[in-house]
């Protein structure tokens, strides 16, 4: 795992920038991307105002990332008709929006800083790098196993918040899965070059193993020098 450097409290959240690379960017505070995830009930409404409040306070910009269309193969994986689970994730991304929205209004950020996956699958940068994904997955097998890995956790994940029972993850369930994967790499690898941003760092509530050994050097796939990664937790002791 990539050394987590330099923890730091404040009034309702602590960071664990992922590598020195990563403590540097989140130094200088340029911009940040919130990620929020479809189907977590971590992200309520209460948490996501909490959460754009801390992050405008603390960075000159900020801008958040929701899921796009791929979200559905998660559902549809689980046996989800792909028509049914379309319209749940676009019911739930909407929702997500909402929330975003009336949180950057709040607290003085730019609403219209909210992104999907979807809005850049004909972005040059995007489509560059999901490309370079893609073709790590295709040719190398220790990046494929490892990309897998995520989609079976990710699977299993929202069997459990569904209560649905789960004896066995298929090739083909992990299959139709990972899509979800590959569609979000790009930006935790480059979005400052996808949102045309000097710099960035990916915030999100808990580590991601395939990102810590991208960080590592372990696969062909490198983050960017000006993209970083964040894990921001709430904690329950307030200064």
């Amino acid at each position: 795992m990539a050394e987590l450097v330099t923890t730091r409290e404040y009034t309702q959240f602590v960071t664990q920038p992922l590598s020195q690379n990563c403590d540097d960017i989140f130094k200088r505070r340029h911009h940040i991307l919130i990620g929020i995830s479809p189907f977590n009930s971590r992200f309520s409404d209460d948490y996501i105002y909490r959460l754009i409040g801390w992050a405008i306070r603390e960075f000159d910009d900020v801008a958040v990332l929701l899921a796009g269309k791929e979200a559905a193969n998660l559902l549809e994986a689980l046996g989800t008709p792909r028509v049914k689970a379309e319209r749940k994730v676009r019911k739930e991304v909407s929702r997500n929006r909402r929330s975003a929205e009336k949180a950057l209004k709040a607290h003085g950020g730019d609403p219209k800083a909210i992104y999907t996956f979807s809005d850049f699958n004909d972005h040059p940068a995007y489509c560059n790098m999901r490309q370079e994904v893609k073709n790590a997955f295709l040719n190398e097998e220790n990046f494929r196993n490892a990309c897998l890995e995520m989609s079976h956790a990710a699977i299993l994940g929202r069997a459990r918040g569904t209560n649905t029972t789960l004896h066995t993850v298929s090739d083909e369930m992990l299959k139709i899965a990972v899509e979800y994967v590959i569609a979000e790499l790009p930006f935790f690898i480059g979005a400052s070059e996808i949102l045309g941003v000097q710099e960035t760092l990916l915030a999100y509530h808990k580590p991601w193993k395939l990102g810590e050994r991208i960080c590592l050097g372990e696969f062909s796939i490198r983050m960017r020098s000006n993209q970083g990664y964040l894990l921001v937790h709430e904690t329950e002791n307030l200064i």
